[in-house]
């Protein structure tokens, strides 16, 4: 019988999607092990200020039974458990900390796969984003930062790898706001519906965090960057929803100002109606120019057609000049999150395993003489 690889994990950030993205492997742990012969075995888990380190790893199934029962404790050894990894091992970051890029770097030189859902890495300085690049494509993965369980990513890669060239991507990325701006076509006053999306958990706890666009404005970034661009975070051209005196208070009273902004939306969305438009919140990637902020669209069209938590993404190319390439469905969610988190280990166990096969074969080969 063919003995499994072992894959070993050290995952960074336990919190919903973390948490969810562990339930999903461990419903299919089974399938790897007789399908891929694969075992991802959990060397390690840490959270800020927390870590889970047990002494020869857990598959999926027994962590989250040892996570349920306050497996954490205080601890933050991370940079000596990559150290001491020598087999194939996948750093996975499900975090939405903007610390983690050093560890990155060293799992990356210590030969290891990285699967990311943590935009920062790749949305701070353009530098960091160049020196995570340079060690390849195969070896970084990350799908979900962009449309969380959409295809975006690897759609424009495919496109520019097959010598298309993207004129404009544009979308709604969102799926807080797209949320928002749905029910205010309703009639709906956006006080309410901001603070329905908070009590429903579309938003962060703090609303500030969705309506500033600044989630939308490193999204936009990264995918600049993969059209080539050396673009920075500051230079995109961004607008948010939150007035400049509203910016500094407690959320409490945030919450409570929302009412005056009642007016402001309410206008802004009867006289979008009246040319058959809808207002969206909208990013844009064009060469050379990067930018964020709310809109007026074409009803008809297919960002303007957009209902309620749904993202989408309209990309324009070469060969999609006419009839762009349209990308749509759930942008948000824990469950497609970690679906779309679990479609990037997968791709990082073909990388792994299609680089010790490789070897393995030119080791046989004649050396000639």
């Amino acid at each position: 019988m063919r003995k499994n690889m072992k894959i070993n994990i050290l995952h960074l950030g336990f919190g919903k999607v973390g948490t969810e993205v562990v339930r999903q492997l461990s419903d299919f742990e089974r399938v790897l092990q007789s399908r891929l012969n694969v075992e991802l075995n959990f060397l390690g888990v840490f959270n800020s200020k927390t870590q889970f380190l047990p002494e020869s790893g857990l598959l999926a199934s027994q962590l989250i039974v040892k996570m349920e029962s306050g497996g954490l404790k205080e601890g933050k050894d991370l940079d000596q458990a990559i150290s001491k990894i020598n087999e194939p091992f996948i750093l996975l970051d499900t975090t939405a900390s903007d610390q983690t890029f050093p560890y990155l770097i060293k799992a990356l030189k210590k030969g290891g796969y990285l699967v990311l859902s943590n935009k920062k890495p790749l949305s701070g300085p353009y530098k960091n984003f160049k020196k995570l690049m340079e060690f390849g494509e195969n070896r970084i993965f990350f799908e979900t930062v962009v449309g969380a369980g959409l295809p975006v990513i690897k759609t424009i890669k495919d496109m520019m790898s097959t010598g298309d060239e993207i004129i404009k991507i544009e979308g709604s990325f969102s799926g807080t706001l797209g949320f928002i701006f749905t029910e205010l076509q309703k009639g709906r006053k956006f006080s309410q519906v901001v603070k329905e999306a908070r009590d429903q958990g579309y938003t962060e706890p703090d609303p500030r965090d969705d309506l500033s666009g600044l989630d939308i404005a490193r999204k936009v970034l990264i995918l600049s960057r993969l059209l080539g661009q050396k673009s920075e975070l500051r230079k995109i051209n961004l607008s948010g929803l939150v007035p400049d005196e509203m910016k500094d208070c407690s959320v409490e009273d945030f919450m409570q100002k929302l009412i005056h902004l009642d007016a402001l939306y309410a206008v802004r969305i009867k006289n979008a109606s009246k040319k058959n438009e809808s207002l969206r919140f909208l990013g844009s990637v064009e060469k050379n120019k990067s930018s964020v902020q709310l809109l007026e669209i074409d009803s008809s069209s297919d960002i303007g057609n957009l209902k309620g938590p749904d993202n989408i993404v309209v990309v324009q190319s070469r060969r999609y000049s006419k009839n762009p390439l349209v990308i749509k469905g759930p942008g948000a969610g824990i469950e497609v999150t970690a679906a779309g988190v679990f479609t990037d280990i997968l791709e990082a166990i073909k990388a792994i395993k299609a680089n010790q096969v490789i070897p393995a074969v030119l080791n046989t080969l004649p050396v000639a003489v």
